[in-house]
C-alpha cells in the first residue's frame, strides 16, 4: 500500500484551513485559505493572526474570536464558532470587505500530550448570511424568493458536509489519544464521572468499563488513598495538582492481589464557557519500574558506603581516566580535609612534596596500561605529620574489557617504616648492644606480625567486596528486570540471522545466546540474595570502625560493675554468679573497651554448662606499660583446634544452640588490636576457657591504624 501525502491533500482540500502555534502564529496554510481570504503565502507566514487580520481590540468580533482561541489554548478542547462577522482587509490596501464566516479551531498535541498547533478551518458564509436577511424581508413567496431558498437549501447541504468532515477529524483525534502512550483520560462534572479513558490508563487501572461510572465507583480502592479528595479541591479550587512518583495501590479486574504502582500524573481543570470548572483531565504515566530500579539502586549504593565508611582503611575511587570522585569517611577522618576538596587532581596536594611527582608518574602509567597501582608515599595526616602509607587499586572492567572504574586503599604503615628506619641505623652505627638489637628486632617483628594481620582483614575484605558484595551490586546496576525482555529481542534477532545468514553465527556467540545469557539471570538472583546476606553482617561486625578513637581514664572496677548490673536479670536465670577481682586502670578508648568486656562476658553467660551452678571471674594484673585482663567461666569450653578460627568472621564452636551470626569475637578482636592490644584464649572442653585481654596502659594514637 502506497504512503498517503497528507501534504499534498492538505493543499488539495477545497476547505480553508490554517495552522497556528500556541501564540496564535501562523505556521502554515492551504490554498482554498489563501483564495478565501485574498492573501498570498508570503503575506501570511509567521505573522501573528491578530495581526495579518487586524481588527478593533474592544470590537465583538474581536473578542468572540480571542475567546475562542484562549478556550482552545487553557482547555486544550475543541471550540466552534457557527456565525461570527469579521471583516478581512481587501489587497493593495483598499479597505476591509465585511465577511461572516464559521469556524471550526481543533487542539493538536504531540506524543507527550503538550498543544503544539491550533487548526482553523474556517468557512466563509457571507452569501448565505446575506440571502437569509433578503429572503426574511422579501414579500415574493415564489419566483426568486423560491430560488433563494432553494440556492439557502444548497448551501446548507455544504454546510453539513463541511460538519460531517469535522467529525471525522474529531474522530481521528480521539483515536491519537486512543494510542497516546501515556494514560489519559477524562472527568465531568463534581462526582467525577468518565467521559473518556484511552488504553494506557485501562492497562495501569486495571479495569475496562470506566465510561459512564464515577470515580468512587469504578475504582473504589483510591477513595481511602485521598484521590478522590485531590479530584474534589481541583475542581473546586480550579488549580491543576501535580504528582511526582505517587503511590496508589490499585486492583485488577482479574480479581488477583492489588498491585502497587508509582505514578507521574496531572489532575487538570476543565473550564467551561462561563469559566466555571466542568471536568478534570487526566494525564501521566507509569513510572513504578523505574522507580524500583532507583530504589533498588540506592540501596545498593547506600549499603556500599556504609561498608566502606565502616572499615579502618582509607577507601578512594575514580573515573576510568583516574579522576577521583569517592573517599570514604574515614579519609576525611584522617586527614581532616573538608569534604570534595580532594577530588579529581586535588588529591596529589596531600603528598609530600618529596613524592608528589614520583606518584604522579606511577599513577599515570597505570592508568594507561592498566597494571595494579602499588606505591608507598608519605601523606598528610590531620596532625599536620606526614605519616607513610601503602597505596594499592584494582581496575574494574566491563564485559567488553574496559576499565570502568578505580578502586583504591591507603594503609598506615608509618610505625613500621620507623621500626625499619631504626632497624637500618642501628645497623649502621653497629653500637647496639645485642639487647637492643633484639628489643628492635622483636618490636619489627612485632609490627609485622600486627600488619600482617591487618593485611589478611583487608584482603578478606577485598575479597567481599570483589566476589561476594561487588559482583552482585555489579549485577544489581546492570542487570535490571528488562534484560528478559532484552533476552527475547536478543533471541529473535538471533533466528532472524540464523535463518536469513547462518555463517555469521559463530559457536562462541550461538552458546553464549542459547545457554550463556539464560544462565546469567540466575546467577543474577542469587548474588543479589548472598550480597543481601553478607552486607548486613559485615555491616554489624564493622559499624564502630568508623569512629575516632577518644582516650579517657577508665576505671575499670566501675565499668565491670556497671556490665555486672545489666547482666543480673541473665546470670540470676541461669543459677550463676560474676565474681569481680581489684582489676588495673587504663587510659584508653571506653566505647571500644565496653564493647570488648561486653562481649567476653556475654559470651560467657551464653555458654555455661547447665549442668552445674556457672561462675565468672574476671581478674587483672598490671605489666608495666601494659594490662593483662582474663574473663574466666566454668563452661562448656572450646576445642583446641577452634582456639583461632572463632576469631575469625562467620566462625564459631562447639555445639550452634544459642543465637549468633559468627561475628562477636572476630568483632572484638579487631577491636583490641585498633586498641593496641592483643587476645588470646585457653580452654578444656568441659571445664571451661580463659580469655587474655592486653592493652596499652596508655594508648597511642600515633599507632592508629588508617
Amino acid at each position: 500500500m502506497k504512503s498517503i501525502n497528507f501534504e499534498a491533500l492538505f493543499n488539495a482540500s477545497p476547505n480553508p484551513y490554517v495552522l497556528l502555534d500556541p501564540s496564535l502564529v501562523i505556521m502554515g496554510m492551504n490554498d482554498a485559505y489563501l483564495r478565501v481570504t485574498m492573501r498570498t503565502r508570503e503575506e501570511l507566514m509567521g505573522r501573528g493572526m491578530f495581526e495579518a487580520f487586524p481588527s478593533d481590540p474592544d470590537s465583538e468580533s474581536y473578542k468572540q474570536l480571542r475567546a475562542s482561541f484562549d478556550r482552545v489554548v487553557q482547555e486544550k478542547v475543541t471550540d466552534h464558532l457557527p456565525l461570527i462577522e469579521y471583516a478581512i482587509p481587501l489587497p493593495n490596501g483598499q479597505g476591509f470587505e465585511e465577511r461572516y464566516w464559521s469556524a471550526t479551531h481543533t487542539p493538536l498535541f504531540n506524543d507527550a500530550g503538550e498543544l503544539i498547533s491550533i487548526l482553523q478551518h474556517t468557512v466563509d458564509v457571507t452569501e448565505l448570511h446575506h440571502l437569509r436577511n433578503f429572503a426574511k424581508t422579501s414579500a415574493f413567496l415564489s419566483g426568486p424568493s423560491a430560488l433563494i431558498e432553494t440556492d439557502m437549501f444548497r448551501r446548507a447541504q455544504a454546510v453539513q458536509e463541511v460538519n460531517q468532515a469535522l467529525s471525522r477529524e474529531r474522530q481521528h483525534l480521539q483515536e491519537l489519544f486512543e494510542q497516546a502512550p501515556g494514560f489519559i483520560a477524562a472527568l465531568s462534572g463534581p462526582d467525577h464521572v468518565f467521559t473518556m479513558a484511552n488504553a494506557a490508563y485501562r492497562q495501569v487501572v486495571g479495569r475496562s468499563d470506566l465510561v459512564g461510572k464515577p470515580v468512587r465507583e469504578a475504582l473504589p480502592e483510591v477513595v481511602e488513598q485521598g484521590f478522590t479528595h485531590l479530584l474534589d479541591r481541583v475542581y473546586r479550587t480550579g488549580e491543576p495538582f501535580i504528582g511526582r512518583g505517587v503511590r496508589v495501590i490499585l486492583k485488577q479486574d482479574s480479581g488477583e492481589d492489588s498491585e502497587e504502582h508509582f505514578l507521574d500524573f496531572v489532575y487538570q481543570p476543565i473550564f467551561g464557557r462561563d469559566r466555571k470548572v466542568s471536568g478534570i483531565f487526566v494525564q501521566g504515566n507509569d513510572v513504578t519500574d523505574h522507580r524500583r530500579a532507583q530504589n533498588a539502586l540506592r540501596e545498593s549504593e547506600e549499603r556500599f558506603r556504609a561498608i566502606a565508611n565502616s572499615i579502618d582503611q582509607l577507601i578512594w575511587a575514580t573515573r576510568p581516566d583516574g579522576f577521583h570522585d569517592y573517599y570514604n569517611q574515614r579519609w576525611y577522618e584522617y586527614t581532616g580535609v573538608p569534604e570534595g576538596s580532594t577530588d579529581g587532581a586535588g588529591w596529589s596536594e596531600m603528598f609530600h612534596p618529596d613524592d608528589r611527582e614520583r606518584a604522579w608518574k606511577t599513577w599515570r602509567q597505570c592508568l594507561k596500561t592498566g597494571e595494579p597501582y602499588h606505591i608507598e608515599y608519605r601523606l598528610r595526616h590531620r596532625s599536620g605529620q606526614y605519616r607513610w602509607v601503602l597505596g594499592r587499586a584494582q581496575p574494574v572492567y566491563d564485559e567488553h574489557g574496559q576499565i570502568t572504574r578505580w578502586y583504591g586503599t591507603c594503609t598506615d604503615i608509618h610505625d613500621l617504616k620507623q621500626a625499619q628506619e631504626e632497624l637500618r641505623e642501628s645497623r649502621e652505627r653497629a653500637v647496639q648492644s645485642e639487647e637492643e638489637t633484639g628489643r628492635l628486632a622483636a618490636m619489627l617483628a612485632e609490627r609485622v606480625s600486627e600488619l600482617d594481620a591487618a593485611n589478611e582483614e583487608i584482603q578478606r575484605f577485598a575479597y567481599i567486596v570483589s566476589h561476594d558484595l561487588r559482583a552482585p551490586l555489579v549485577n544489581i546496576m546492570g542487570f535490571t528486570s528488562e534484560l528478559d525482555n532484552a533476552q527475547r529481542e536478543i533471541q529473535k534477532f538471533y533466528r532472524k540471522v540464523s535463518e536469513a545468514k547462518p555463517d555469521l553465527v559463530t559457536p562462541d556467540a550461538r552458546a553464549a545466546i542459547e545457554s550463556d545469557l539464560t544462565e546469567s539471570i540466575g546467577f543474577i538472583r542469587s548474588s543479589t540474595a548472598k550480597m543481601d546476606k553478607l552486607i548486613n553482617a559485615i555491616l554489624k561486625l564493622s559499624r564502630e570502625g568508623r569512629r575516632v578513637l577518644m582516650p579517657e581514664p577508665i576505671s575499670m572496677n566501675n565499668l565491670l560493675e556497671a556490665q555486672h548490673h545489666s547482666l543480673a536479670h541473665q546470670l540470676h536465670e541461669r543459677g550463676a554468679e560474676l565474681l569481680i577481682e581489684p582489676v588495673p586502670d587504663l587510659v584508653s578508648d571506653r566505647l571500644a573497651v565496653e564493647q570488648v568486656f561486653g562481649n567476653l562476658i556475654d559470651n560467657a553467660v551464653k555458654y555455661l554448662d547447665q549442668g552445674r551452678p556457672g561462675k565468672i571471674v574476671v581478674r587483672g594484673r598490671d605489666l608495666g606499660m601494659s594490662v593483662r585482663y582474663e574473663i574466666e567461666d566454668n563452661g562448656r569450653g572450646i576445642d583446641e583446634r577452634d582456639y583461632e578460627r572463632i576469631f575469625d568472621l562467620f566462625r564459631r564452636s562447639g555445639t550452634q544452640d544459642q543465637q549468633g551470626e559468627g561475628i562477636g569475637l572476630a568483632h572484638v578482636r579487631a577491636l583490641v588490636r585498633r586498641l593496641g592490644g592483643t587476645i588470646s584464649v585457653s580452654s578444656r572442653l568441659g571445664e571451661g576457657s580463659t580469655f587474655t585481654v592486653t592493652l596499652p596502659k596508655y594508648i597511642n594514637m600515633s599507632s592508629e591504624a588508617a
